[in-house]
């Protein structure tokens, strides 16, 4: 079915009939976006349901310039993957790898990694700084038609799939990458998420909205058991930086961003930024901590007995034999 339609006349998911209108519209680059759900497997999508493509992102405020001040670290969901499967280990693909911090500590966890991702620079990137050599620029369909046999134990997408238009395509070739038995596992936003904490949650950048039943249904009905789903909270600290992006600009001396440029041989080939850059850093955040600190707790206090407070959710399944 085409994205370009006024209205949808069925799920582009499950192909059910007659989508509803969620009365929720929202409008971007002079486009209008209208929110839409499905009664058969509770997602929820945008129409027009359609990516913008990799020139789109890269001049996305969000994104473009996340290569410039990356974050090397692999984030708790993506290490509770491991954790999750240890002592297993084999081969895993990590579809949208970026810089490629998921794929750095699976290797220290004694998997064999490989990635792809839209963004060359990324790629480039995650082999000067983690020594990572099966890297390339690519879609997972692409990838899959031109790496026919391969099989990979365990394939991730980590804040992918609210950006995809082609779901069943995507998850087909995932599919056909996945070894008998293997293991695939995501993240994305949880919908029922305050909209304040997550306000670039919209289209073009985000095309769908999941909740776990949505999830697991979407799994499910592609052969697939479910193992693992969790909403997770980000806790305090992502209230603090969600309320200095909002109000503390005028108290910002941009005094990290001059650190960093004014060292002429910062790059990231660099093990560890220089400790004047790192010192700063942590001023900053100790500034941040003092000044939103307080109204945080409060905030996160309110919001403790809401599903408002997750902002992700994550999932690991398995290949049904």
């Amino acid at each position: 079915m085409e994205s370009s339609m006024k209205t949808p006349s069925a799920c582009p998911l499950c192909g059910a009939a007659m989508p509803f209108s969620c009365d929720r519209e929202h409008a971007q680059g002079g486009q209008t976006y209208t929110l839409y759900g499905c009664a058969a497997c509770t997602v929820q999508f945008w129409w027009p349901l359609k990516n913008p493509g990799a020139e789109w992102y890269s001049h996305d405020a969000r994104y473009a310039d996340r290569n410039a001040n990356p974050v090397w670290e692999a984030h708790q969901g993506q290490k509770k993957v491991i954790s999750y499967l240890a002592p297993f280990t084999g081969r895993v693909l990590d579809v949208g790898c970026g810089i490629g911090n998921f794929l750095a500590w699976a290797a220290h966890e004694g998997w064999e990694c490989s990635g792809i991702d839209f963004d060359s620079e990324a790629i480039q990137a995650g082999k000067e700084r983690f020594g990572l050599t099966d890297l390339e620029v690519n879609d997972v369909v692409t990838y899959a038609r031109a790496h026919q046999g391969e099989k990979f134990d365990l394939i991730t997408f980590f804040d992918v799939l609210e950006h995809v238009d082609n779901h069943n395509e995507f998850i087909a070739s995932i599919d056909s990458l996945l070894a008998p038995g293997g293991y695939i596992a995501m993240s994305m936003p949880y919908r029922k998420h305050a909209e304040w904490l997550m306000h670039l949650d919209l289209p073009p950048r985000h095309l769908t909205r999941w909740d776990r039943t949505a999830l697991k249904r979407f799994l499910e009905a592609r052969g697939f058991t479910v193992l693992y789903i969790n909403r997770r909270s980000e806790g305090i600290w992502n209230i603090v930086i969600r309320l200095r992006f909002m109000y503390g600009k005028r108290l910002s001396f941009g005094a990290v961003r001059a650190v960093r440029n004014s060292i002429k041989d910062v790059s990231t080939t660099r093990r560890e930024r220089p400790f004047l850059v790192r010192a700063v850093h942590m001023l900053a955040k100790l500034k941040d901590g003092l000044l939103f600190g307080l109204p945080a707790v409060i905030i996160w206090l309110v919001m403790l007995p809401s599903p408002q407070r997750y902002i992700t959710l994550s999932a690991i399944a398995r290949k049904n034999a």
